[in-house]
């Protein structure tokens, strides 16, 4: 029997815009305080549905996510200003995306204080790019004990193409949208990260999500003891859920009978790229107020080709080893 130390980190700035909530307190209360249901009518059809602002026909993803970033930044003050900023965009594929491109370049000149520091990094991944940022924010918080790290996650469902396919049953589920800002920090630190392992490869139709089966064995393989909690990626799509179902056999060894399954996208509906960094504060503020204990995965996937996974404890305790 062995024990291990790991390092840790906290959350100490949170600002929250979901479809659901329309400040950070309400966002924070949404899985004890859940609001009634909202419907949206598009284009003769009635969908259920969280937005923040009304959906307008044509509108670009562009434009959606800059008036989410304005009113999120309204809550803020400047706080982001010569910043390390973590930018979670939602999933844009190819190495030079030109629809990307012309994102970041709106981003800059609409608001130019946003990534002036060197430091700051874009992560186009979708909802696994919040983990993905949170490994590169571990790297920071190592090299400096006094750095602090923003992660900034914004997203959106309110498109026509994306409502679309909701309307035609090809997604099921609660579209949503939202903003959401984080600072890391090491002082008094709350939550351990074991590990964080991402993979960026398309699925194959002989073999589906080969490698979120991967990510999964090599979670098994280096757990220092069994699953207490699992955070999973699930609003009620079924062709999503399936794609972590079809492989959960391969964390055989990590998980019992009393691993608990914890869906928090149900109280918000689904939030893309926000998703990600969502279900990462649920698991920090679980430890933090004692609701959660012993070890948590967290697992993400993006549209379409990227997974990540991260272990969590809670900083400070001792994790022994599970006995083989």
């Amino acid at each position: 029997m062995s024990q291990q130390y790991t390092q840790g980190f906290c959350i100490d700035r949170i600002y929250m815009l979901l479809g659901k909530a329309a400040n950070t307190q309400a966002a924070l209360n949404l899985d004890i305080l859940p609001p009634e249901q909202q419907y949206i009518t598009w284009q003769q059809h009635h969908l259920a549905a969280s937005f923040v602002l009304p959906v307008k026909a044509k509108e670009t993803l562009t434009e959606r996510l800059t008036a989410l970033l304005t009113l999120l930044f309204a809550q803020m003050d400047d706080e982001l200003v010569n910043e390390t900023v973590y930018l979670v965009l939602p999933e844009f594929p190819g190495v030079d995306n030109q629809q990307l491109n012309a994102l970041l370049q709106h981003l800059m000149r609409h608001f130019p204080s946003l990534l002036l520091s060197d430091t700051c990094r874009v992560f186009p991944y979708g909802s696994a790019g919040a983990l993905m940022a949170l490994s590169m924010a571990q790297q920071q918080l190592q090299q400096d004990a006094n750095a602090t790290v923003w992660l900034l996650a914004v997203d959106t469902q309110a498109l026509d193409e994306v409502l679309q396919c909701y309307a035609t049953t090809e997604l099921a589920g609660e579209p949503s949208e939202g903003a959401i800002a984080l600072r890391l920090s090491r002082t008094n630190a709350v939550i351990n990260v074991h590990t964080i392992a991402s993979d960026a490869s398309p699925a194959s139709s002989a073999e589906p999500e080969p490698a979120m089966a991967a990510l999964f064995q090599h979670v098994a393989a280096n757990l220092p003891a069994t699953l207490k909690q699992l955070y999973l990626p699930d609003c009620g799509d079924v062709n999503a859920t399936e794609r972590w179902l079809a492989q959960y056999h391969y964390l055989h060894g990590a998980v019992n009978q009393d691993t608990e399954h914890v869906f928090a996208s149900y109280a918000t509906g689904e939030l893309g790229a926000c998703g990600g960094l969502y279900r990462l504060l649920h698991v920090y503020r679980g430890y933090q107020r004692g609701y959660l204990q012993g070890l948590t995965l967290q697992c993400e996937l993006s549209p379409a080709l990227y997974r990540a996974v991260a272990v969590f404890s809670q900083a400070g305790t001792l994790v022994k080893n599970k006995e083989v």
